[in-house]
């Protein structure tokens, strides 16, 4: 008998009277978990009929919020419909046997669908898990949950861009983890001005690789227009398979150059036909061709500063190609990335009339902690005088024949190259969405569910639309290090993924996407995903993992020797030193512009000790706590033996929870969780790592201004032990990544962890050749750093209560208050406040104690501004002990500073 005359296990029903049931997203979705059941060997009729589906052990109806039978069941389990956009419930109606998969829009019936999926795919008996479903709504939290997938290399791009089957698993996955908008972007891995010559081309101007554009002879060198007709109708099936899945399509265009500059040696699809007389026209044109030819594009990102392929000021040609989007007949989202972006270049994207949006970087081009910053380094804050070259964070690199003049006006506004910058107005119009950017994590897998939870609840910080990831591979094979065979990260052949490289990071994706959407998402949405992994030890596997990733995104948080993700990796970190000669050190890399190290981003002398934190209001510096240590002060910032204590405690929870993992797994030998266990010891050993550097850079820092031989010998001891811990590393990644990880040409962007050791064993012998040489000579003091701390010490912290309230009237004075029961003698207290501006710096007043409270007023003045206000405590005692409320709790996924937004009057 054929199965449609069998009672099925599951009839699944569209609503064929309902908008959202009878499209074909909802036709897609609803064939998807068909193919899920049968998976499961579960029979399954698909219909158009809700009322036919008696006979089966358990029907599921897809409709809208309006349809009646939808009202009834809401009604009856006391639950309400989603109103809100992209809004979805499920509703058991026990009776029935039956699931009510209700979506307020399209999208939201698409997550409702791909959440029964989820839940049957992720189960040993789907049948149950179904029918154990306890009615629920959702609702977004954020109105943007994206991720931008790059092409950075010919090499190792064109075979995961060429597979159709990638894409469908891949955008699957994405909109089942309610990611709502998918980027494809390119010409991200070349920077305009720095790079000088430029091995990878492929896609990087992308017009000429996709169409030809009349009236223009433009053509690509050695590119078949075969080729190119491919490469188009790829861009056309992805975005189709995006919107079918209810993901906006969106492009990143990161590069405009046609040109590489006159060093370039690199004659590859050299681009021909274009000039300065036409660059901007055919931009224009091309952009109006594509966005007619791909139907499905709704958003497109622009680098709109001197990297992005013009010489500064930009305005002029971003006029011009502009007026290609006017003229594509709907309407397309502008995403102006915001490095260097003023009030005139806001102007030539509002003047288009389509909707805009400015893309700031989340922690520079860095995953820090789930906050934003609270502060940004001197050197993005501090105005560079014209002419002071030799203190600009570009001076050394780059392409001088090319970039003089080229970079005006992002250096007169350098506080926008890493963070929000000045754009939280509340007359703006313009939206803000937060990019991630893949500097610190990109081969280990990430999975932290508080972290998640407190990115997802940063995204909306002030208003913004939501937050935007580059995913972990972004960089693979950039600069023209990539080599054929995708972007494999293994030497274990038994762990390799091949073009499904992205499923390494399925949590990752899940807990971003969920948690984004609702940052109080049910725990069972993830955990159902590890326990189909690994059985018994899903606890202890979601412990471990937890516990692990928080430690790179505060290793960067701490210490910042550059904001550059070209340069600084912190999870393949090329060691900083302690010490430094002096001596010039010859750039190999000089003919490409790339700088030799972390010199052209740090101030002098360039040590580990040098090296800003990324938030330098809330985190001390290793030598500025060391002068504050010898001055006999502290002030509340968090130190780096805090953040060593951290370390060491964040990587003992994961090794003692990996180690219970291990005892419960049933399949230790299974490659997922092979993966999982050799990337959480490898954070592991690098949260080591990092405690005892801090340690010994403190004991360094402090040897360097009181010249005591025991802190020098400190130093060595702890720098010992650092090694140790990395040695660890190595042993932990060995044989299982391949040698040569490439993100780009230069040492600090490729290689293996093996690669790092020398330089720390370098370090190491130059600290103990002064240990050797200060021992020969007269006898110095031997202090200890417990000695040196002893002036500054820790201790008993009174709890203190503050009731923030959400919004001030400008032009009228704001009062804060801090209140401590019956604990506020010989306290001082010190309010910190600046507006929500990067541009500007921190405000202080000194609190009035009224009993057991501190008040402060912030001047009418200051609330007269179109911008809301950040604000945290600093406490003092009298015995020198200091500390910030609210600072940050154990899990560091909170925001450790206040905001209020502003209100016009009292009428709002």
């Amino acid at each position: 008998m054929s199965e449609n005359r069998k009672l099925p296990d599951v009839w699944i029903a569209r609503d064929g009277s309902d908008a959202a049931a009878a499209s074909a997203e909802s036709e897609w979705a609803a064939g998807y978990l068909a193919g899920i059941l049968r998976s499961k060997e579960l029979t399954v009729i698909q219909s158009d009929r809700p009322s036919a589906g008696g006979g089966a052990k358990l029907s599921i109806v897809l409709t809208g919020s309006d349809a009646a039978a939808a009202r009834s069941a809401a009604e009856q389990q006391g639950i309400g419909l989603p109103e809100a956009a992209e809004a979805f419930a499920i509703i058991r109606h026990a009776a029935a046997n039956e699931l009510i998969a209700v979506g307020a829009d399209v999208r939201g019936l698409v997550y409702a669908v791909l959440e029964l999926a989820d839940t049957v795919k992720h189960s040993a008996d789907p049948l149950e898990a179904l029918t154990s479903i306890r009615s629920f709504a959702e609702k977004p939290t954020n109105r943007v949950r994206s991720v931008t997938r790059l092409f950075s290399s010919e090499a190792e791009d064109k075979a995961w861009f060429y597979d159709e089957g990638f894409w469908e698993s891949y955008l699957t996955e994405l909109a089942t983890h309610r990611f709502n908008r998918f980027t494809l972007g390119t010409g991200a891995g070349y920077d305009y001005l720095i790079d000088k010559i430029v091995e990878d081309t492929y896609l990087c101007f992308i017009y000429p690789y996709l169409l030809p554009v009349p009236g223009y002879s433009v053509y690509v060198d050695g590119l078949a227009d075969t080729e190119r007709e491919k490469n188009l109708q790829m861009l056309q099936y992805i975005g189709e398979q995006a919107k079918l899945r209810g993901l906006t399509f969106r492009l990143g265009l990161w590069n405009h150059a046609y040109d590489y500059g006159p060093d370039n040696t690199n004659t590859r699809y050299k681009i021909n036909g274009l000039d300065a007389s036409n660059h901007a026209s055919y931009c224009r044109d091309a952009l109006k061709l594509l966005l007619q030819a791909c139907p499905a594009i709704e958003g497109i990102t622009f680098r709109v500063h001197f990297e992005g392929g013009v010489p500064e000021p930009t305005h002029d040609f971003w006029r011009v190609v502009m007026e290609g989007l006017q003229d594509a007949g709907r309407s397309v989202e502008v995403d102006f990335h915001a490095k260097g972006v003023n009030g005139e270049l806001v102007d030539i994207a509002l003047n288009t009339g389509m909707p805009v949006v400015l893309s700031t970087k989340f922690w520079g081009e860095h995953m820090g902690l789930s906050y934003h910053q609270a502060s940004i380094r001197d050197r993005e804050f501090v105005p560079r005088p014209l002419g002071a070259r030799a203190k600009s964070a570009h001076f050394g690199i780059g392409n001088s024949n090319l970039k003089q003049g080229g970079m005006d006006v992002t250096s007169k506004r350098s506080y926008t190259r890493y963070g929000f910058a000045d754009y939280y107005r509340d007359d703006r119009k313009y939206g803000i969405v937060h990019r991630v950017w893949p500097g610190t994590q990109r081969v280990l897998t990430w999975g932290d569910p508080e972290q998640a939870a407190g990115y997802g609840r940063s995204a909306g910080f002030c208003g913004s639309l939501g937050v935007e990831w580059f995913e972990p591979l972004s960089f693979k094979g950039r600069k023209g290090s990539g080599s054929p065979g995708g972007r494999e990260l293994y030497a274990d052949e038994s762990l390799r993924l091949g073009v499904r490289d992205w499923s390494k990071f399925s949590y990752t994706y899940r807990l971003l996407g969920r948690l984004s959407y609702d940052p109080d998402a049910d725990p069972e949405t993830w955990r159902r995903f590890l326990r189909s992994e690994f059985q018994d030890a899903a606890t202890a596997c979601e412990a471990a993992m937890a516990y692990a990733s928080r430690i790179l995104p505060l290793i960067l948080v701490a210490h910042a020797p550059s904001v550059a993700n070209n340069v600084y990796w912190p999870e393949m970190y090329a060691n900083m030193p302690l010490f430094r000669s002096g001596e010039r050190i010859e750039n190999i890399y000089q003919a490409y512009g790339y700088p030799y190290n972390y010199d052209f981003d740090t101030p002098a002398p360039h040590t580990f000790g040098s090296a800003s934190p990324l938030d330098p209001v809330l985190i001390y510096g290793v030598n500025e706590f060391a002068d504050d240590i010898l001055a006999g002060k502290r002030r509340g910032k968090y130190s780096p033996l805090e953040i060593a204590d951290w370390l060491d405690d964040l990587a003992g929870h994961a090794e003692l929870t990996l180690s219970e993992s291990q005892e419960r797994i049933r399949y230790g030998h299974a490659p997922s969780f092979r993966r999982w266990a050799a990337d959480v010891r490898i954070m592991a050993g690098i949260g080591r790592f990092f405690s005892q550097k801090f340690r010994a850079g403190l004991a360094y820092a402090l040897f360097e201004r009181a010249g005591d031989a025991g802190l020098l010998k400190e130093a060595i001891h702890y720098y010992h032990a650092a090694r140790d811990h990395w040695k660890r590393v190595i042993e932990a990644s060995s044989d299982v990544y391949k040698e040569d990880l490439t993100f780009g040409r230069a040492h600090y962007s490729r290689g293996h962890w093996s690669d790092r050791l020398s330089d720390i064993d370098k370090d190491i012998q130059t600290i103990e050749r002064i240990y050797s040489e200060l021992q020969a000579g007269t006898s110095p003091e031997v202090r200890t750093m417990d000695d040196m701390l002893a002036a500054v010490p820790r201790g008993e912290r009174p709890p203190g209560v503050h009731a923030p309230v959400s919004s001030f009237i400008k032009g009228e004075p704001m009062e804060a208050q801090l209140t401590f029961t019956g604990a506020a003698s010989g306290l001082h207290v010190l309010l910190h406040y600046r507006h929500v501006n990067q541009a500007e710096s921190y405000a202080t007043l000194d609190m009035e104690r009224q009993g057991d409270s501190f008040r402060a007023w912030i001047p009418a003045a200051y609330t007269m501004s179109p911008y809301p206000i950040a604000y945290f405590f600093e406490v003092r005692t009298s015995n020198g002990d200091a500390w910030m409320i609210p600072g940050f709790e154990n899990r560091l996924s909170n925001q450790p500073y206040y905001i209020i937004q502003t209100k016009k009057d009292r009428s709002e």
